[in-house]
């Protein structure tokens, strides 16, 4: 009568093992075989001394399918890619039961494993994005202060090109008017014009 034996190292995962029957061919049928659960792995191999040396294969419980049947002892367990299946049959009801809710709670094991692990790889690369965002602020910042110069830029071409016709403008007005009282006035509304484009021209840093 096969039986499965819970052993609970302090290291590793608790370890299930035991014979169990599993189905080959049409022409051998059932094959008696010694599976071993352990680390979120279900392997098998034709007996014990082979676990030294070959594993005849070997599931991973993270995705896996565990189908039962009812009053039988027969149970199935897949990869749920289908590239691997394991038909298998276990001595009484009883065991059967005992395997397969020691798989159902080494799967739900391997999950919670995988989880954390994507847990961590995200936690590892949070300061990465950090950084990144630091960069985008800052890139952010410059292109604001180089649309400050050019806008600084294009007030100052403008009072510029303003100054240079009211200077023209003064130089025209003490060059060409011979009538000293038409002279003042032309030179009066000049200044101001002037001096308000000084104040009106902003300083740029």
């Amino acid at each position: 009568m096969a039986e499965a034996t819970e052993k609970k190292p302090e290291k590793e995962s608790p370890e299930t093992k035991g014979w169990l029957y599993k189905w080959t061919n049409y022409i051998k049928g059932y094959q008696k075989r010694w599976f071993v659960l352990q680390n979120g792995l279900l392997s098998y191999y034709r007996n014990q001394a082979e676990m030294a040396h070959t594993c005849r294969g070997t599931i991973s419980l993270h995705g896996a399918i565990i189908h039962t049947e009812n009053y039988s002892c027969n149970f199935v367990v897949s990869n749920g890619g289908g590239t691997q299946t394991f038909h298998l049959r276990a001595s009484s009801e009883v065991e059967r039961q005992k395997w397969v809710t020691a798989l159902e709670l080494a799967k739900a094991k391997a999950i919670q494993m995988m989880e954390s692990d994507e847990e961590d790889e995200g936690d590892q690369e949070f300061p990465v994005e950090i950084s990144k965002q630091e960069l985008l602020n800052a890139v952010r910042l410059m292109s604001s202060k180089l649309e400050d110069l050019r806008t600084c830029n294009d007030l100052i071409v403008k009072h510029g090109h303003a100054l240079q016709r009211s200077v023209s403008d003064l130089e025209q007005a003490t060059g060409s008017i011979k009538d000293g009282g038409d002279k003042k006035s032309e030179v009066g509304n000049i200044q101001p014009k002037v001096k308000i484009l000084e104040r009106e021209t902003p300083p740029c840093q």
